[in-house]
């Protein structure tokens, strides 16, 4: 194969990748802003003050999203143009996003132990003034009938004796703390964001491959 048709060839499937990066970068914003908007996730971010997780894992995603885009606009500029300076930026972006996801993706394996935690103690600050503040009232009230559940760690036994006659929890209920509930709720998404980082990242490592393939060829190309 003549070097013309190598360059051309490795051009389309440039262009065919930066489609399918863009589209990475869209789908990441779009989960971003669907934590935000989703009825049952989003109503307790708008109404929590002390526990914001799932609002920062939504503005880490929806910026990850914007990065993704604006560095797949890099490479189809890089592509058109055949500039080697905007494909070895292209190159390094990649690596970059790459081990930002990589390193983002370990830690929230790690501290996810530590998010229940912080989740499971912050409803129990709310269960704990369950009698005496209204908004709290409220919010676990919201919180149990959209998840089915009671308390926040370990159920009914969560609550004060003194508020027990009050409790809005259904006897079935009694025993499925809302920590848990919660996170079994989110558990499926949590799968499908696994496999969108492991389709990032191989769709990342294939674009690296292709920018250097490109990149020398324009290069030996070059007069």
């Amino acid at each position: 194969m003549c070097s013309g048709e190598r360059i051309s060839c490795i051009k389309y499937l440039m262009y065919a990748f930066n489609i399918l990066f863009l589209i990475l970068g869209l789908g990441i914003v779009g989960f971003g802003i669907w934590i935000r908007v989703d009825p049952d996730a989003g109503e307790y971010i708008n109404e929590s003050v002390d526990f914001n997780a799932l609002l920062t894992a939504s503005s880490i995603f929806i910026s990850i999203g914007c990065v993704i885009l604006l560095v797949g606009v890099v490479g189809v500029c890089g592509t058109i143009r055949r500039s080697q300076c905007l494909l070895v930026v292209f190159f390094i972006s990649l690596c970059i996003v790459f081990v930002v996801l990589l390193a983002a993706g370990v830690i929230v394996l790690i501290q996810m132990d530590n998010v229940k935690d912080a989740f499971g103690n912050y409803l129990q600050s709310k269960v704990n003034v369950y009698k005496g503040d209204t908004d709290a009232k409220l919010f676990i009230h919201n919180f149990q009938e959209a998840f089915h559940c009671c308390g926040a760690k370990s159920g009914i036994s969560d609550y004060p004796v003194d508020t027990l006659t009050e409790v809005s929890c259904k006897l079935e209920t009694y025993q499925k703390p809302c920590a848990e509930e919660f996170f079994k709720t989110l558990a499926p998404n949590l799968g499908i964001t696994a496999a969108v980082a492991f389709l990032g990242a191989v769709i990342m490592i294939i674009g690296m491959v292709l920018s250097m393939m490109f990149c020398c060829a324009v290069r030996k190309d070059s007069p």
